[in-house]
């Protein structure tokens, strides 16, 4: 059953994040709002980035507070998986993006996250 090995693949890769040398891969995978606040990066790094108010706003509250946020963003800063840059459209507001090599990661991510879906749409 193709369900059982998404899940089971699901579960290899939050598990070995955590002994994973590569600090991207852990940080991705270090909890619910580390994922979250990365795929909101991640979905605006090819536009103007993302701003903490648009971070803040998008993620619900039940799963971190603007604090949290703001510790994550500053680690992910500290461990060079983002970058900051003021926005172009108004110079008050500093826009995230994601470093390369994050971004990188991410996209091999995806495409093994969508190869599994595929198998699991022509198994039906």
């Amino acid at each position: 059953m193709i369900e059982t090995e998404i899940i089971k693949e699901k579960k290899r890769n939050i598990y070995s994040s955590y002994f994973s040398n590569d600090y991207s891969y852990k940080f991705f995978f270090k909890s619910i709002l580390h994922h979250v606040v990365s795929l909101e990066v991640y979905e605006n790094h090819n536009l103007d980035g993302i701003s903490f108010e648009t971070i803040c706003a998008n993620v619900p509250k039940s799963i971190g507070s603007r604090s949290s946020i703001q510790s994550i963003l500053n680690e992910a800063l500290d461990k060079k998986i983002f970058k900051k840059f003021q926005s172009k459209k108004d110079k008050r507001i500093k826009n995230y993006f994601l470093e390369n090599n994050f971004s990188d990661m991410i996209n091999n991510w995806l495409k093994k996250e969508h190869s599994y879906f595929i198998k699991a749409n022509v198994n039906q």
